[in-house]
């Protein structure tokens, strides 16, 4: 058997795969909905609300979480058994991919997230259906957009990634960030642009050329969704039958072609790879969004011990990865502390979410620091929105935002990164973002003022999450 028939039977079969998940999830959210054949079960339970953007500017893929505290204060049966969340109302519900995380590792699953798309000012319905007489736990993992796991061999603690991006967490608190170059595919004559407007579909001549690059486009008008990125510029066609994305950018008179790589924290480990590129120096004691101790008299970093530590994976799921790390007897000056470190990272999204969390006084002597590197060429602070970035010239960015009230002193050091002194709440508690982008990925930010636009709309968006409003219930029993 020729390696081709192999290939084209390999595609075959994973197509077969992903179109018997689908049905699966279709399936599923039909019995869900109550839709069953006559006879049968015809209950379920739902839990309503509505979620607002309550800022004019869109917002793509925000991470919406909910605890099965908040949910069983609605409906105390509430199960994470067996749920399907859904938005808009029957019978024209659409399902959305959703995940479910035991955060506390008492092995009962206590947090559901989703990504939702809100346009400026919207408003969406959602609910989640669920059935707590299911005996058992239904769990189906589809599109997967996320990745945690320890490498050993990487010298690190832990690494976890996005479809979009990769962050490499050292013993010492700091993080490395790691792009992912685009796969190119194939190129056409700028023509076919006019086809790349919204709601538009692709014409026999311009999917001829998937067909001869052995590329599969599914035939369904319906599957395609064409997103402009850039008017004029970039584009991406969305094909939820086969999974895939393909990104589209103009270069003088034709489209290039390419797709994401995907998850690929793998590829770290051939030092021959080059499809994850370092984009953050990979000694020091802060990295990325980083976290170290600074001691304000001597003027001088503490790393995190890089012993005594232990580390586990929370999630390592479709929508979100989860890797948290804890220092059970943390000793800071002759004093023993506790330290969690817990980091998130959502699909579609460039950012990690670092939750931190100090079980006991920090000496008074002591601050919490983090920061980014310099790189070189652009930067900025704005107290006011919690944020600081880089820009470098070799076409790449880091940013980190924190929430404006935990800002500490100000301190100054001869290190190539700018920190950051934060401070912990009344329950010991920070939290702060912190993100790569650069060219070479498929983000879509090329310039300065495009990554600037960014790091504000980001900062903004973190600072005003989506108001979550709990509806009363509505008679679904049928």
């Amino acid at each position: 058997m020729s390696i081709h028939t192999q290939n084209s039977i390999q595609k075959r079969s994973l197509k077969q795969v992903i179109t018997i998940c689908f049905w699966l999830i279709i399936g599923f959210s039909i019995i869900l909905s109550g839709c069953m054949p006559p006879g049968g079960r015809q209950q379920v339970s739902r839990i309503r609300f509505s979620i607002q953007n309550t800022l004019p500017i869109a917002r793509k893929n925000v991470p919406i979480v909910l605890t099965s505290e908040q949910l069983r204060k609605v409906n105390p049966d509430f199960s994470f058994k067996a749920f399907s969340v859904v938005t808009g109302k029957a019978p024209k519900e659409v399902a959305i991919p959703a995940q479910a995380d035991d955060l506390d590792y008492d092995g009962e699953r206590d947090h559901i997230s989703f990504l939702l798309t809100l346009e400026p000012g919207e408003t969406k319905e959602i609910s989640i259906l669920y059935d707590p007489t299911v005996p058992t736990t239904l769990t189906l993992d589809i599109n997967k957009q996320t990745r945690a796991g320890i490498f050993p061999e990487l010298n690190a603690v832990a690494a976890l990634e996005s479809n979009l991006i990769a962050y490499l967490l050292k013993p010492n608190g700091a993080v490395i960030a790691y792009g992912k170059k685009r796969a190119e595919l194939f190129s056409v004559d700028a023509m076919f642009q006019g086809e790349l407007g919204y709601q538009n579909t692709l014409s026999p001549e311009f999917r001829l050329h998937f067909e001869t690059n052995d590329i599969p486009l599914s035939q369904n008008p319906q599957a395609l969704k064409i997103e402009v990125k850039k008017p004029e510029q970039q584009w991406i066609i969305h094909d939820l039958e086969n999974l895939e994305s393909y990104f589209i950018r103009k270069s003088e008179a034709q489209l290039d072609l390419s797709k994401s790589i995907g998850l690929s924290l793998n590829a770290l480990l051939d030092p021959e790879d080059a499809t994850m590129v370092a984009l953050t120096p990979q000694d020091g004691i802060i990295g990325c969004g980083g976290f170290a101790l600074w001691h304000k008299e001597k003027s001088v970093f503490v790393p995190i011990p890089d012993e005594g530590d232990y580390v586990r994976i929370l999630a390592d799921g479709s929508i979100r990865s989860i890797v948290q790390r804890i220092l059970p007897e943390w000793s800071v000056n002759g004093k023993m502390l506790r330290l969690t470190s817990t980091i998130f990272i959502y699909g579609e999204n460039p950012w990690f979410e670092h939750h931190l969390h100090v079980d006991g006084n920090l000496p008074a002597e002591y601050a919490i620091v983090v920061g980014i590197p310099n790189l070189g060429g652009t930067s900025s602070t704005d107290e006011e929105l919690g944020s600081v970035w880089s820009w470098g010239t070799a076409g790449a960015g880091v940013a980190l935002i924190h929430p404006p009230t935990a800002t500490g002193e100000s301190i100054s050091t001869d290190e190539p990164f700018f920190p950051v002194t934060l401070n912990l709440d009344e329950e010991g508690r920070l939290r702060y973002r912190a993100f790569a982008v650069w060219h070479g990925g498929i983000d879509g930010i090329e310039t300065e003022t495009e990554f600037a636009d960014y790091v504000q709309v980001t900062a903004t968006s973190m600072q005003n999450p989506p108001r979550i409003k709990f509806l009363p219930p509505e008679d679904v029993k049928k």
